[in-house]
């Protein structure tokens, strides 16, 4: 099968995880074409592409605006393929029920703004990137971390993507892309 990967990041982790897919993919003989959304193609063509892989974080209750803007002007293409929806964020990371129910309306909202239904939604966790921060966000980030009971220790970065439960989500998405194909 042939995927488009396209993502947006802000830190560099949402990137980190779509090179993994793009990998993953590799490894078990499919092949991609990975569009970063904030230096999009002059042309996206959906023809050859089986299916979807769409990546984003959470930054302050949304995703990035090159994302957003990327799918909306190709929503049609898009929906014409099977796709799934990877929301990056730290409060994946913790599992507390009415964050995970807050990340979901914000996936919806995604949806209802762009008019792109993904058939799948995963919410990866994402990382603490401390050595990257200037001052103020690392302040910032570590009040967060420890009101979450997360790391605190500043001198590092700490990731927190669950692979294995990635690479289970791609499986499944690929095992009933065929499935929902010609369906949407």
């Amino acid at each position: 099968m042939h995927i488009a990967i396209i993502y947006a990041t802000v830190e560099g982790q949402t990137r980190t995880i779509a090179t993994h897919i793009e990998a993953y993919l590799a490894d078990s003989g499919h092949s991609t074409q990975v569009i970063d959304a904030t230096h999009p193609p002059d042309a996206f063509a959906i023809d050859a592409i089986d299916g979807v892989i769409c990546l984003g974080p959470v930054h302050i209750g949304t995703f990035p605006a090159p994302l957003r803007r990327f799918v909306r002007t190709h929503m049609r293409e898009l929906m014409a393929r099977p796709g799934a929806f990877i929301s990056v964020s730290l409060t994946a990371a913790g599992g507390d029920a009415e964050e995970m129910a807050e990340l979901a309306e914000i996936a919806t909202a995604f949806s209802e703004e762009t008019g792109w239904w993904p058939v799948a939604v995963h919410h990866a966790a994402g990382a603490l990137k401390y050595t990257e921060y200037d001052y103020f966000r690392r302040w910032m980030m570590r009040r967060i971390a420890d009101k979450h009971h997360a790391s605190t220790d500043t001198k590092h970065d700490h990731e927190f993507t669950d692979w294995g439960e990635l690479d289970l989500f791609i499986d499944g998405f690929l095992r009933d892309l065929p499935a929902v194909a010609g369906k949407i």
